[in-house]
């Protein structure tokens, strides 16, 4: 059975993270080594036997290895505020809680989850000046944090009244935490790759939101999960094409005419306005080409969560660039069918 052999490298690095994931989110009563570790989890009772080349080896244990630091600082801390709850807010955010504010803080295998009332979380809003005001999903940025060591590892919501809404917020925090603190991995400079790798690391953290599930509850969280993330996608591509910016620009030149009485200036006003408007066309395809892209990509996602874990998902998506993200991922939905076919026929 052959493999296009980028496409096998992709799938079985993404299992393999998968796999590093779903071990670090139980608590283990032995810890083992990094290498020890890694072959047991090439390996498992259960699931497809992998090999790796040297270099792909010693990728893999630095990740195990971050891994462990992370558990290490969280532990650390968790050891020292679990039951200091007040003095460690002030600590991490450098100033002390309300009065009335009752703090509630989730230690999580990848980062520290912070519960904020819905009155709590617009006072600190306020307080450090920065979000939308109202609170959600947005963690604070990582200059905000005093203590250094916790930076990328710090996150907070609502307080919301089922525990489900709250799992999800924190499933969200958990992969940036992941890609940035562990993995490290790093932002591209360009504008236009700035705006594909910001879409797909939104795209990553609301995986899990696309899969069906049977509850109504749950069903309507992934809904308002998938319209909060298509609003944040077309919002990145507007300011990438720079279409707010031009609309309001004909929108003041349009007033400008209207207040305008000679008829020279008149002249030369709708002049500007017919280049612009010629702009906003232009700026409307881009734009329209680039939610399309996303579009496509979204649809493929859906259908590959019917045969691939979210958690291997992940990095397929990280790994392959935007513009081919809706092709590639069916070919890669392919290759993990063979190799999973490949192993349990052998078995």
């Amino acid at each position: 059975m052959k493999y296009n052999p980028k496409n096998y490298s992709i799938v079985k690095r993404a299992i393999i993270e998968a796999r590093i994931r779903k071990w670090f989110k139980r608590r283990r009563k032995r810890s083992p080594s990094p290498s020890e570790l890694l072959n047991i989890l090439l390996k498992p009772k259960r699931g497809i036997h992998l090999r790796l080349t040297r270099k792909e080896r010693n990728y893999f244990i630095r990740l195990i290895r971050e891994t462990y630091r992370a558990n290490k600082i969280i532990l650390k801390y968790r050891k020292k505020y679990a039951r200091r709850s007040k003095i460690f807010y002030k600590e991490v955010f450098g100033f002390p809680p309300r009065k009335s504010q009752s703090i509630k803080i989730i230690w999580n295998t990848y980062h520290v989850h912070f519960l904020f009332k819905k009155n709590d979380l617009i006072a600190f809003w306020r307080k450090v000046q920065w979000g939308p005001g109202c609170g959600g999903y947005y963690s604070v940025g990582d200059k905000d944090i005093k203590i250094k060591v916790l930076r990328g590892l710090i996150s907070f919501g609502r307080e919301e009244k089922r525990s489900i809404k709250t799992r999800e917020i924190m499933q969200h925090e958990s992969v940036h935490a992941f890609e940035g603190f562990i993995k490290k991995r790093k932002s591209p400079s360009g504008k236009k790759s700035l705006m594909f790798y910001a879409i797909k690391s939104e795209l990553n953290a609301y995986l899990h939101n696309f899969k069906n599930y049977k509850k109504t509850i749950a069903r309507r969280i992934n809904e308002r999960a998938r319209l909060g993330l298509g609003r944040e996608v077309r919002e990145q591509i507007e300011d990438y094409v720079s279409y707010n910016e031009t609309e309001k620009r004909i929108r003041k030149i349009k007033t400008k005419i209207r207040k305008s009485k000679s008829e020279i200036n008149r002249e030369k006003l709708g002049k500007k306005l017919e280049k612009l408007k010629e702009r906003l066309e232009i700026k409307k395809k881009k734009r329209n080409i680039y939610l399309s892209l996303y579009r496509k990509t979204v649809n493929q996602v859906k259908n590959a969560l019917r045969t691939i874990p979210v958690e291997v998902l992940h990095t397929v998506i990280y790994e392959i660039p935007f513009g081919r993200l809706y092709k590639k991922i069916p070919e890669t939905v392919k290759t993990y069918k063979k190799m999973k076919y490949k192993w349990y026929r052998r078995r």
